[in-house]
């Protein structure tokens, strides 16, 4: 792995510290361990507030965009974020009485409003990866909802490639994605609880596509329907990465149901 080098999209005197600690944490060959990270950017924040944690998440997406998604940057980015909860209680609340840093203050809100905010492309890509990074490690449960949103828009309608290339391909990599690298979250959620409880709205907001009928949330059957799409796609999409990542979580959905999700 490459050295990565982050530009600093907005300079912000609250965050001054943020790039500087991340740039020289996530590099391959840093010897900075991930509590030394946290620890050096925390000791210098006396009390934030909720302006400050809009801006740190916004920092950290844009991180997250400017790293590949099979980086393994995006991995330590990942832990960072993890460890900041377990630094010791700071006393402070904010935002709906979230515990400054154990709750990771607005880290949802953050989310759901840059949803609509990242460029399509590979910065589009490496977000959701690392979404489903953050996901994986445990920090951050409503991503799947967010999951379901996008495996949803790619995997669940009648789309017609032709309409948009690019947009058809950069879906396809964004479900891919969340396969890859929260997938085993997920199948293990799944091992658990076959068929989810949900309440109406719940079911009315994780409702299937035009081609998912058969049940709201995350379930077997939609799981192996996921796999089966994304097979049946690939041969529609024009770029080499979508087709390799959409075959390569069809191919793990395909192992991890025989493996673990077979009756």
């Amino acid at each position: 792995m490459g050295a990565i080098t982050l530009r600093q999209v907005q300079e912000d005197p609250n965050r001054k510290d943020l790039f500087g600690v991340l740039n020289n944490y996530i590099q391959p060959d840093s010897a900075t361990s991930v509590s030394q990270a946290t620890a050096s950017f925390t000791k210098a924040i006396s009390t934030p507030d909720e302006g400050f944690f809009w801006g740190f998440w916004r920092d950290i997406f844009n991180v997250a965009e400017q790293i590949p998604h099979d980086n393994a940057a995006q991995d330590k980015l990942a832990a960072f974020i993890r460890e900041l909860t377990l630094v010791p209680n700071t006393g402070d609340k904010i935002w709906e009485e979230s515990r400054v840093w154990i709750d990771l203050p607005l880290l949802g809100a953050s989310v759901r409003e840059h949803l609509d905010q990242v460029a399509q492309g590979d910065a589009r890509v490496s977000f959701h990866a690392f979404l489903a990074r953050l996901y994986h490690t445990g920090v951050s449960p409503g991503t799947e909802t967010t999951a379901i949103w996008l495996l949803r828009d790619a995997l669940e309608q009648d789309v017609n490639p032709a309409n948009n290339a690019s947009k058809f391909d950069n879906d396809l990599a964004v479900a891919a994605v969340y396969i890859e690298y929260a997938g085993a979250t997920f199948v293990q959620k799944l091992a658990l609880q076959p068929e989810p409880v949900l309440t109406d709205e719940s079911r009315r907001v994780l409702r299937g596509g035009k081609l998912w009928t058969e049940g709201s949330g995350l379930t077997v059957g939609r799981w192996k329907f996921w796999g089966r799409r994304l097979g049946e796609l690939v041969e529609s999409a024009a770029g080499e990465e979508a087709k390799a990542l959409a075959l390569h979580a069809a191919r793990l959905i395909e192992v991890w149901s025989d493996k673990q999700l077979s009756t």
